[in-house]
């Protein structure tokens, strides 16, 4: 799940893998499907016909709520929709229209919506290694190297693949970020030294034998 930074909390989308032109672009759904008004008078309804259901284009530039206002006072306006887009329509509730959108962002223009994101340094997870297990950070590191895992690295399963980093910012700590399957086209095209931001969650504060943190990537993204 991810956010959109400088968007209310309550619009939420999810990152979808299947970017056909390459490029740190990626698709997004809007998985709160909220609600926006259309022109005309409608009716309430519990399902759609295949027509209604069909795309629908914003005549005008229109504020995206997350409800729709039934009095004095308006909802909160979370979004806006451009003129000309296309939504697909999903529910009804009285004038209003419950929409589903989709479209494209830059992947360094979105971070993980997840409350436990924290500004901690690897200093902090080394000293709190039980108290930081399960954190969230956005770190912007140096990849080193994609490595293979084995035996001897405790933390790491034999074969897990991890890249090798430095960060984050100036602390220039030695740092694996263990890549899931989904990451490593990314990470295998990260020329060495190449400056990176990424989203991880920490796995194990101070690793033996030489207490290097062990985070598990969530994204990355070129700086």
């Amino acid at each position: 799940m991810y956010v959109l930074p400088n968007l209310e909390p309550e619009l939420r989308y999810r990152l979808s893998d299947n970017n056909q032109n390459g490029g740190t672009g990626y698709r997004i759904k809007n998985t709160t499907m909220h609600k926006l008004f259309f022109a005309g008078v409608l009716v309430s309804v519990t399902s759609l016909s295949a027509q209604e259901s069909s795309p629908h284009v914003a005549t005008k530039s229109i504020p995206i709520r997350n409800a729709p206002i039934t009095g004095t006072t308006p909802t909160p306006a979370v979004g806006q929709l451009a003129k000309g887009a296309t939504v697909e329509v999903i529910g009804r509730d009285r004038e209003w229209v419950r929409v589903r959108l989709e479209g494209w962002v830059l992947e360094s223009d979105l971070t993980v919506a997840d409350s436990t994101l924290r500004p901690l340094s690897a200093a902090d997870v080394r000293s709190d290694p039980a108290g930081t297990q399960g954190k969230l950070v956005q770190w912007e590191v140096e990849a080193i190297s994609l490595q293979t895992a084995d035996a001897l690295r405790t933390g790491l399963e034999p074969g897990e693949q991890y890249l090798l980093a430095l960060g984050p910012g100036a602390e220039k700590t030695l740092v694996y970020l263990t890549v899931p399957e989904s990451l490593l086209p990314t990470a295998r095209t990260l020329r060495p030294l190449a400056p990176i931001i990424v989203t991880a969650r920490v796995r194990n504060g101070r690793s033996e034998p030489a207490g290097v943190p062990i985070l598990d990537l969530q994204t990355i993204s070129r700086r």
